[in-house]
């Protein structure tokens, strides 16, 4: 088979798209859609061909089942359940992840893992916090259970719905809803024994964010000044205030006729009765006092915004979320301290602590944030869905009575997808809407659980393995693996192997729904060229696209988990590349056996 001039071209954008993604100067889902249009203004696929993928079964399917994972975590299903298991978690972080760990799995089997992971999050730093684990001995461990459990069930992870949906268009029968238990049980029990022997020991014992900045600092308290009658601060600006001179101290708001003045803080010139937000430390709240023309604001009175007196100022670490509004602001225009009263200390990002020019800091997803505010403004965070709030009593969510609604309903969808034949899609869809019309969740909840940058990313690999199909690329790539393997008489097995680790490498550094819909196509290939049972080979690549182990980027729930715990990309390589090769190994030996191959091996 020769290579043709649009093979060619689809060959170059695929590199090209994947060298994007590895570089991340853009974001994986502009990369994606980009590749669609120029497909389509190249001429490969034609407008309605590259539509069609937006009424892709896997897409309805993943969009579905954000709208039911968000349900749950609205319903409180998931946080009743970590609620639960709290007063039965040890003391040490052996016998926390022993109870955790299988829970988190089991969980993530039937709901999207990352709302299991941002869920639990919060408890973990709260367990860690009670009895004086460093969390990083819980995180990585948190977020792999969770990928563990993806492997286990069709719905665990949007990757198996793509493997299954992309070998159905190829005229292979589908995944069932536990046709990967067995196999990705066994690999769950694997990893986690793994995680409570060798992998815990090669855990590293971290310092978080607001560890390494509590050590540093003296404890900040929060207080309130007001501009009194005939006081020399009034006309002048703040930025040239003796106030700017006062060491420890960092002004939050100025209030003015009991509202924020809305103008930056520079800007600012003073008149009587404005009300000056400031974060001091104790001994600098002297300092306020000795100024003529300030009165310190010593009583709990209500004055409009209830910000009065001196209140001991709360540190916390907040997560940014992946559907996060912030993603792509700098910090200076996110502007927390007007949107919550509180103020960026520090920002964690790659295993480094930024404290200097926050400001100008482009926050992105998985970013850690330290933040520094009253209870009350530290409360008003845990509403926002831009944040996780770490530490402390999880956010309760209201809607506990339809957590029984929510519970049957995933149960029915489960149920239904093993005791007939109506397509996952299907079923995923009517359970979306029987949330939404049980009140689960509201229509506006609804549309916000959707990640379009995981639905724009799958439309877009989509349309680029369409490319690939209509200008028989794959054919090309599949009959040349063939040849190289066939040149060295390999077995089945041989090459089985070797299509688990090669897809788990691509995963390590691009998307896993890149991976799995690139390489599920080529899987299936060489399965029918040696007329081999293909389900097998579906089942590798599945196990693949989802064993990203060894880095933060490839998957959402590690990065998640790499801020928060204070870890650097080598902690993901020295505890996650062995369990990669573990994975490997023994996904080597057990998809064989619960799977036969078929006829030998033989080159044709």
């Amino acid at each position: 088979m020769e290579m043709t001039t649009e093979m060619l071209m689809v060959f170059l954008l695929m590199v090209v798209v994947f060298a994007a993604m590895i570089i991340e100067r853009l974001r994986s889902d502009v990369i994606a859609i980009s590749a669609m249009v120029i497909l389509m203004l190249g001429g490969i696929l034609s407008p309605s061909q590259l539509f069609q993928v937006f009424g892709h079964e896997a897409v309805v399917t993943v969009a579905c089942m954000f709208v039911i994972s968000s349900a749950l975590e609205r319903t409180g299903v998931i946080a009743r359940l970590g609620a639960i298991i709290f007063p039965y978690l040890g003391r040490n972080d052996l016998s926390v992840s022993l109870v955790l760990l299988p829970l988190v799995a089991i969980l993530s089997a039937f709901i999207n893992n990352t709302p299991v992971v941002l869920v639990f999050m919060p408890l973990v730093m709260t367990i860690a916090a009670r009895h004086q684990i460093r969390p990083s001995k819980l995180l990585i461990p948190l977020s792999f259970a969770s990928i563990f459990g993806g492997c286990c069930t069709l719905i665990g992870t949007s990757t198996n719905i793509l493997v299954s949906s992309t070998a159905q268009r190829m005229g292979e029968k589908p995944f069932g809803m536990f046709d990967l238990t067995f196999v990705g049980g066994i690999l769950a029990v694997v990893g986690m024994v793994y995680l409570w022997t060798l992998g815990r020991k090669w855990l590293p014992e971290r310092d978080t964010l607001s560890t390494i900045l509590q050590t540093t600092e003296n404890k900040q308290f929060f207080t309130e000044a007001m501009i009194i009658e005939g006081s020399p601060l009034i006309g002048q600006r703040l930025s040239e205030s003796p106030i700017r001179n006062i060491s420890g101290a960092r002004i939050i708001e100025v209030i003015r006729h009991d509202d924020l003045t809305g103008m930056a803080l520079d800007e600012i010139v003073f008149e009587v009765g404005d009300r000056i937000r400031l974060s001091t430390r104790l001994s600098s709240v002297m300092e306020l006092k000795d100024l003529v023309g300030l009165q310190i604001q010593e009583e709990n009175e209500d004055i409009g915004l209830k910000w009065v007196g001196t209140q001991r100022a709360a540190l916390v670490e907040c997560v940014i979320s992946p559907r996060s509004g912030l993603i792509g602001k700098t910090v200076a225009r996110a502007d927390l301290r007007r949107a919550f009263g509180v103020l960026v200390l520090a920002v964690h990002r790659h295993g480094v602590n930024l404290k200097e020019k926050v400001g100008s800091t482009v926050l992105m997803y998985g970013d850690t944030l330290l933040l520094e505010g009253t209870e009350s403004a530290i409360e008003r965070l845990r509403e926002s869905r831009d944040l996780i709030v770490l530490g402390g009593q999880p956010h309760l969510l209201p809607l506990k009575h339809k957590q029984w609604v929510a519970g049957l309903l995933v149960a029915g969808m489960v149920a239904a997808s093993v005791l007939t034949s109506v397509p996952i899609a299907a079923l995923a869809l009517c359970a979306a809407l029987v949330m939404v019309l049980t009140g689960c969740l509201d229509m506006d909840e609804a549309y916000r659980a959707l990640d379009w940058r995981v639905l724009l990313l799958i439309c877009g690999m989509l349309g680029l393995g369409m490319a690939l199909e209509k200008t028989m690329g794959i054919q090309w790539l599949a009959k040349h693996l063939l040849d190289f393997f066939g040149s060295y008489q390999a077995p089945g097995y041989v090459v089985l192997s070797a299509l688990i680790l090669m897809t788990s490498l691509l995963t390590t550094f691009l998307s896993n729904h890149a991976v799995a819909v690139i390489m599920t196509p080529i899987a299936v290939q060489m399965a029918q060229f040696f007329q081999l049972n293909s389900m097998p080979f579906m089942v590798a690549i599945a196990v693949g696209a989802s064993a990203c182990f060894a880095s933060p980027v490839g998957y959402q729930t590690n990065a998640l988990v790499y801020g928060a715990g204070g870890y650097v990309f080598k902690d993901f390589i020295r505890v996650g590349l062995p369990l990669n090769l573990l994975i490997w190994l023994a996904a080597s030996v057990i998809i064989p056996m619960v799977w036969a191959l078929g006829a030998p091996w033989g080159v044709q």
